[in-house]
């Protein structure tokens, strides 16, 4: 199950890379994801700091700090 999770946690983030800013809405339909999973996959990048959000309306994009 991790490599799924790999594979989707790439997808955001090569999304992220490639569109900028974006809702999580925007990912899910895009990225084909259920709404469930786009939320758990993106927290998890927020929690490692891979990715971040604005004030809202929410956006998520590439933390330029994460190492």
């Amino acid at each position: 199950m991790t490599n799924t999770y790999e594979k989707t946690d790439k997808k955001i983030i090569k999304y992220l890379e490639e569109n900028g800013p974006s809702f999580l809405g925007e990912l899910v339909k895009e990225l084909k994801l259920s709404y469930s999973r786009g939320l758990k996959r993106t927290n998890h990048l927020l929690s490692e700091g891979i990715i971040k959000h604005s004030e809202p309306p929410i956006q998520y994009e590439l933390n330029s700090e994460a190492k």
